[in-house]
């Protein structure tokens, strides 16, 4: 029989799940983002080391399955297994923090050590792990905000985290976290700017019918545009070695007073090796490329590029980091960082993956951008194809599911942020850290155990 204690633990696992489902899209009741994890440290309090790996087992099988419940309409059954593997970074969390309870317990070090440990392991799931995956964590919870383009994503994680911890003791340190948490909150209402209009025109398509001629059927409805873009797999061949396809876009660009279209295409290496590529076509002729870095899990999705290029145009120099690229933090860090100044990016998500991917994966896209300070407009094949400024606002985007248009202003960036001069090494360090406390809170005491002597 369930004991009243083990009961209260559940109750509090399962409140903290729920409130991290209505934190992210689609209801995106984005401040409970900043205390989702307060219920969950309660619950794992003082527990033991295997009731603590229970308890975090299902705080992330009730979180993900919640969230991502859209990886059925993608993987069908196979996502209950995608599921359990991700709940399987929360169980180790509250394991290895059960374990380090007792040696770190001191009042104002201890909520650090469990910022630490949860920042570190959610870096490792989100970056570093052969299944990566940087969806639904506390700091894209948030909307992108002053602390974004200092410590980005992780970091502020970092921050919630510690503040919930420190919530969670009592006393004291409740203050401290309660002033944590409402800080980051504050940064996240940055006063708006005065308007200007933005030096660059730029027109995204949005179409789930993967045509040429519909794609070209949809641009013809541009008015006057400096750069085009095209989603992902606009096209299923390398246009370099169209000349028919090639004089046609040319047109288009003359036509549309136009320097570059961007558009997702394919490069074939030899027989069944391909690569996810993206083009810059100019008026004279093809200015880059840019292959796919990360090809999506379990798709036949391309060979994996290594190289985040910046490309020179007549409108200045632009990367093209491809859909998925967004989801991690390294790509476009390594984009703007080889002398980008704003995005032009191609994307897919098809329909039948729902509204709430779509709006979960949009929202990754102002977190990069407010990371590296830049400008980046986006074309998927049925959403959502959005602007967003270097602050990591959407200033304009279409609706889901029906093709169209989007015409918008955005202004090239030249500055540097503190993310991307270092900030971006707060998950790194965090990850190395709690490789560490896991290592102290887990494997040590199960050694000690095993040979008490030390011998």
């Amino acid at each position: 029989m369930i004991s009243r204690n083990t009961l209260l633990r559940l109750v509090l696992v399962l409140l903290s799940a729920g409130l991290g489902v209505l934190a992210f899209p689609p209801v995106h009741w984005h401040g409970l983002a900043l205390v989702y994890l307060l219920p969950f440290f309660l619950a794992i309090r003082g527990a033991k080391p295997e009731t603590a790996v229970l308890l975090g087992l299902v705080h992330g099988l009730a979180l993900f399955c919640g969230t991502l419940h859209w990886l059925l309409a993608v993987f069908g059954p196979f996502a209950l297994l995608l599921h359990f593997i991700l709940a399987l970074f929360p169980a180790i969390f509250a394991g290895a923090l059960a374990g380090l309870e007792k040696r770190f317990a001191k009042p104002w070090v201890w909520p650090w050590i469990v910022g630490i440990l949860w920042a570190g392991i959610e870096h490792f799931r989100s970056e570093w792990f052969t299944l990566r995956f940087a969806w639904i964590t506390p700091g894209t919870g948030l909307p992108p905000g002053a602390l974004t383009p200092l410590i980005g994503v992780y970091g502020i994680s970092l921050v919630i985290a510690t503040g919930c911890a420190f919530l969670s003791m009592g006393g004291r340190q409740r203050w401290a976290g309660f002033t944590l948490l409402l800080l980051t909150l504050l940064s996240c209402h940055r006063p708006p700017r005065l308007s200007e209009p933005g030096q660059l025109q730029v027109a995204a398509v949005q179409s789930e019918e993967m045509s040429a001629n519909r794609l070209f059927d949809l641009s013809d409805r541009i008015d006057r545009a400096d750069a085009i873009i095209w989603p992902e797999y606009a096209i299923d061949f390398d246009p370099r070695h169209n000349p028919e396809f090639m004089a046609r876009v040319q047109e288009l660009l003359i036509a549309k007073h136009a320097e570059v279209l961007v558009l997702g295409g394919r490069v074939d290496l030899e027989p069944k090796r391909w690569q996810n590529t993206a083009f810059a076509i100019g008026r004279q002729g093809v200015l880059g490329t840019h292959v796919k870095n990360r090809p999506v899990h379990f798709f036949d999705d391309g060979e994996a590029g290594t190289e985040a290029p910046a490309i020179s145009s007549p409108l200045g120099i632009f990367s093209m980091p491809i859909c998925f690229d967004n989801d991690y933090a390294a790509v476009q860090r390594r984009a703007v960082a080889n002398g980008a100044s704003f995005l032009l990016i191609p994307s897919m998500d098809a329909a039948h993956w729902t509204a709430t991917q779509h709006l979960q994966h949009g929202e990754l896209f102002r977190h990069r951008a407010a990371e590296n300070g830049r400008y980046l407009v986006v074309a998927a094949t049925s959403g959502l194809t959005q602007a967003i400024d270097d602050r990591g606002r959407r200033i304009d985007s279409l609706p889901l599911f029906a093709p169209g248009l989007l015409e918008t202003r955005i202004s090239p960036s030249h500055h540097t942020t503190v993310y991307q001069r270092g900030g971006w090494l707060v998950g790194p360090v965090c990850t190395m850290i709690a490789l560490g406390l896991v290592g102290a809170g887990v494997i040590l005491p199960r050694i000690r155990r095993r040979n008490p002597s030390g011998e």
